[in-house]
């Protein structure tokens, strides 16, 4: 019942910095797994170690001794040459896993995948909304946090630590705050891709909030408190905004901020007791109940990680694979695909589907395109579920990239060319072909995020009041959900023409309308029809020259009657389009046009994109604002977008393809798990600089 084996560190390798090196330990183990090996290949792994001792650091040569605890449990004895004891383990508890899952991945015995993920789970509710007792605010407070709190602030550490000194007491938990406050800039998230920087500064910024934080807990670890006792020293709670991803959606905000969260993670892992984490959001600024409840948790001890949202609290936990949030995974064995669905009727049938004829030889006039970024519009939702008329439509009509291909007779971009348009065929996947007259160049400076929602809603706003109802300096505007895309796009557009913009908005939203220029009296909601009134009282009963639509039923009703004599109702919705003739019989004098962006003439798309790019790179115009996913979320996304619950425009993200001529830096390389993965870059990817 006993294994005996001698194992060997190889000549020169440093052991310094290592109790015990783990290539050794993990040596020392091997006669036991090969001993246990079953007939079906299974090998038993470490699971729960139980009386560990270490008796000597720096080893490089063990005799060691396995005996057998267990059908699973074994005891561990080891020494160095002479005898002398260098690591004992009392119990070593091990589980079955499946070579094969271990080198390449896969399912268990159940048909489950073995992967878990980090999933954020809500907490219930703690019911305290005082603030904890002994909460202190150490160095810079950008957030507020000694005032919300009501709680003492010191410049640094030192600082505390002379105040407990002198009789102030021991504090329970000190905050520190860590934010990077270019952070919202526009741009500020947008990784770099083909040279182009990335963010102004972002790479700066992440490593002076980095080395911020290193600082402070290194500084931390040396204080040496007045009585001594280990177990009443205080923890260290780091406070960030936006940092983590707490719940579906795109929550990150602050990515500097992200990586102090990795370091103190680490940190933990050395000094459990003395750190802790904790992400709000904007509310908790101004709702602390959530921010109270936090504290009060993470002084209990139980939790060391939490993130604030909307009043509530979320912590940390792994979920099976299969259990969280579905995630879609592209097909294997093909570059060409789309985000599509399986049958129309729920988004649940979202899924990224093969589309070899994005890899078709190109006809006259076409243009293949690397798409890094798609735009969403409330149409993508209307075609998921199957609402949209017609069935030619597909999900994705805008994107951005970079050009790969051209066909013949195209002149107006190049191999290269960073490009932002329409793609009727649809354009959610990592090719996409269109027609090159749907087609021009980014704007100067812009991300691809930030280029992918241009085409669309700026278009669609360009299109209907210059083209459809010639507007004029002057004239009376009202624009209904006025804070979605389209109507940001219009009215930035009509600000720019000189027209009296009106705008309706849930009234969450209002604040953004506000931001936007348009005045206190001339907003109103789009969850009642109060706003009929309201704005007949305004215009003192003319009503409007021009209503830019995109609600249904009663509301356009209502809005066909605020129209002006000569007015011109431009309808964007597609799920109330009603006859233009029985409209114009039913309200003398004015003009119903509804209208759809993809039925205009390429070569006047063309020339609107030029003049929008004009416009932007003068300054006349503002990109939007933009809520980005990874294309592996897109149901998430759209359910969110049909939910109404964004601002400007919704993106989805597609991967950047390896370049294989750039470098890729393998941390552990010559481990199994790392030689597999530079195998996989060479093999699959090209990589030719590991």
């Amino acid at each position: 019942d006993d294994l005996y084996a001698e194992v060997t560190l190889p000549e020169g390798v440093d052991t310094t910095g290592h109790t015990l090196h783990p290539a050794l330990l993990d040596a020392a183990l091997h006669p036991w797994a090969r001993e246990v090996m079953d007939e079906s290949e299974n090998v038993l792994l470490p699971f729960s170690w139980q009386g560990v001792a270490l008796h000597a650091v720096q080893a490089t040569r063990l005799r060691v001794r396995l005996s057998r605890a267990g059908a699973d449990t074994m005891r561990l004895y080891a020494t160095d040459p002479t005898g002398a004891p260098v690591a004992t383990v009392q119990a070593l508890t091990a589980r079955a896993g499946a070579l094969a899952d271990i080198t390449a991945g896969g399912t268990d015995a159940g048909g489950r995948s073995p992967l878990h993920l980090l999933d954020w789970k809500p907490l219930p509710p703690s019911g305290s909304t005082a603030v904890p007792e002994g909460v202190v605010v150490i160095g810079p407070d950008p957030l507020g946090l000694a005032d919300a709190l009501g709680a003492v602030a010191h410049p640094d550490p030192a600082a505390l630590l002379t105040a407990v000194a002198e009789g102030a007491g021991t504090p329970a938990l000190v905050l520190a705050t860590f934010t990077d406050d270019a952070a919202d800039a526009p741009g500020a998230l947008e990784p770099e891709h083909d040279g182009v920087p990335a963010a102004d500064g972002l790479p700066a910024r992440l490593d002076a909030l980095a080395a911020r934080a290193l600082e402070l807990t290194q500084r931390w670890l040396e204080l040496d408190w007045p009585d001594g006792d280990a177990t009443a020293e205080p923890r260290l709670i780091v406070v960030t905004r936006g940092a983590v991803a707490a719940r579906p959606g795109p929550e990150i905000r602050d990515l500097a901020a992200s990586a102090v969260w990795g370091l103190l993670r680490a940190a933990r892992t050395e000094h459990p007791d003395r750190f802790g984490l904790l992400d709000l959001d904007a509310a908790a600024q101004e709702r602390t109940e959530g921010l109270t409840a936090a504290l009060s948790e993470l002084l209990a001890g139980g939790e060391h990680q939490l993130a604030v949202r909307d009043g509530g609290n979320y912590a940390p936990r792994l979920v099976r694979a299969d259990s969280a949030p579905e995630v879609l995974v592209p097909p294997e064995n093909t570059p060409y695909w789309r985000l599509d669905v399986h049958s129309s009727g729920t988004l649940g049938n979202l899924a990224l589907l093969p589309a070899p004829e994005a890899g078709a030889p190109l006809d006259q006039g076409e243009v293949r395109v690397s798409v890094r970024a798609a735009g969403l519009n409330f149409r993508d939702v209307l075609v998921g579920l199957g609402m949209y008329p017609g069935d030619e439509a597909r999900i994705g009509g805008e994107a951005a990239g970079v050009v790969m291909e051209t066909g013949p007779g195209v002149t107006s971009v190049a191999v290269g060319d960073r490009v932002t348009g329409l793609f009727p065929l649809g354009a959610i996947g990592p090719v996409a072909v269109t027609d090159h007259r749907w087609l021009t160049r980014m704007p100067q400076g812009w991300t691809f995020t930030d280029a992918a929602v241009l085409p669309v809603v700026f278009l669609t706003a360009f299109h209907g009041l210059r083209d459809l109802a010639n507007v004029r300096r002057g004239e009376s505007l009202l624009v209904h959900a006025a804070t979605g895309g389209v109507g940001m796009a219009a009215l930035q557009l009509a600000h720019h023409w000189g027209l009296e913009v009106y705008g309706t908005a849930s009234p969450p939203k209002w604040p953004v309308l506000r931001s936007l220029g348009v005045d206190e009296a001339r907003i109103a909601s789009t969850r009642t029809l109060d706003f009929e009134e309201q704005y007949r009282e305004a215009t003192e009963g003319r009503g409007f020259d021009v209503v830019l639509n995109s609600l249904a039923h009663e509301f356009v009703d209502a809005s066909l009657r605020l129209l002006a004599p000569g007015g011109r109702f431009l309808e964007m919705g597609k799920t109330d389009i009603r006859d233009a003739a029985e409209v114009q019989e039913q309200h003398a004098g004015i003009t119903y046009t509804a209208y759809d962006l993809m039925r205009v003439e390429p070569d006047r798309v063309q020339e609107m994109l030029v003049e929008l790019v004009r416009l932007f790179e003068s300054g006349a115009l503002r990109r939007l604002p933009v809520t980005a996913w990874d294309v592996s979320h897109a149901p998430e996304a759209l359910r969110y977008l049909s939910q109404a619950r964004h601002t400007g425009k919704a993106v989805l993200t597609l991967p950047s393809p390896p370049d294989p001529e750039g470098t890729v830096l393998i941390t552990g390389g010559t481990g199994a798990l790392g030689s597999l993965l530079a195998r996989h870059l060479v093999t699959h990817h090209g990589a030719r600089h590991l």
